[in-house]
């Protein structure tokens, strides 16, 4: 996976402020606006866009941690320590599945902690996906260890367009130490990325696109890909301006429990202007 502090040039202890400051540097060189590179570009603005969220550091340095002990760059699992009792205190956008489930992805480990009432413990792990895996329907299955050391294994359902933050709750499946008292829950929390050039916004998908200038004066049109493997025309006006920001409907993300139905993808538009030699200002003058 992309290493987002060599990206960043920033050590993996960088401040908030370092990381700000070192994508500054990097955009200033490097945007396309300014006739830089667009794939370093983009590449530094979605290593930016993770480091500068503190969750989303904290996911993308667990998953860096474990990552190095899975197989085939695959997502890995990782734990989160539990504060709390997740029996009567659950936030919005939970879901509560009884029993066995389905959803996966590479070994993992999770950490247990004691709820405040006398019982079982839960268990909670954490999921990194990126926004390409949660376009779509996905299975994965974990290995975690519980606190009495035998290890149990569970098969998650992924539904598509599942957002940042959404848990899964799946009664019985946690800590079992305890006789003659029920089970703790497993908790799994999904964790999405971005990448591939892509970064989300609720049901909608942002990218940039960068045209040189008589594009942009006469009109242009070009074919991307989405994150989907689909090929899309985009049409360029022409007039175009730097920054202006194109919309295409029905290209975003899946809205969560509905069919057919998706964000927009947007599209912001930069626009490369070219070095002139004093010769070529003077035609233009002289035009």
């Amino acid at each position: 996976m992309k290493n987002y502090y060599d990206i960043l040039g920033v050590s993996e202890d960088a401040s908030n402020e370092q990381i700000k400051k070192a994508f500054k540097d990097i955009a200033k060189k490097e945007h396309p606006d300014r006739g830089g590179n667009e794939a370093k570009f983009k590449e530094a603005n979605e290593a930016y866009d993770t480091l500068k969220n503190s969750q989303k550091r904290h996911d993308y340095d667990t998953m860096r941690k474990f990552g190095s002990t899975q197989g085939g760059g695959q997502h890995p699992f990782f734990n989160e320590d539990i504060f709390g009792d997740f029996f009567s205190n659950f936030g919005n956008g939970d879901m509560d599945f009884g029993g066995r489930f389905n959803f996966t992805q590479g070994p993992g480990r999770a950490r247990t902690f004691r709820s405040q009432q006398r019982g079982n413990r839960n268990v909670q792990v954490r999921m990194a996906l990126s926004i390409k895996e949660a376009m779509m329907n996905n299975e994965k299955t974990i290995n975690y260890k519980l606190p009495s050391g035998r290890d149990e294994y569970a098969t998650v359902k992924i539904p598509a367009g599942v957002q940042h933050g959404v848990t899964f709750k799946f009664a019985g499946m946690g800590d079992d130490s305890i006789r003659n008292v029920p089970r703790g829950d497993l908790m799994v929390i999904m964790s999405v990325l971005d990448s591939d050039g892509y970064t989300r916004k609720g049901n909608d998908l942002h990218t940039d696109k960068t045209i040189d200038c008589f594009q942009a004066i006469r009109g242009h049109n070009f074919n991307l890909k989405t994150l989907d493997d689909k090929i899309i025309n985009v049409k360029v006006p022409a007039g175009t301006q730097p920054g202006t920001v194109l919309a295409v409907k029905g290209r975003g993300m899946p809205v969560h429990k509905t069919v057919g139905i998706r964000g927009n993808l947007y599209v912001k538009i930069h626009v490369l202007i070219p070095q002139l030699s004093a010769l070529d200002l003077k035609k233009i003058k002289d035009l």
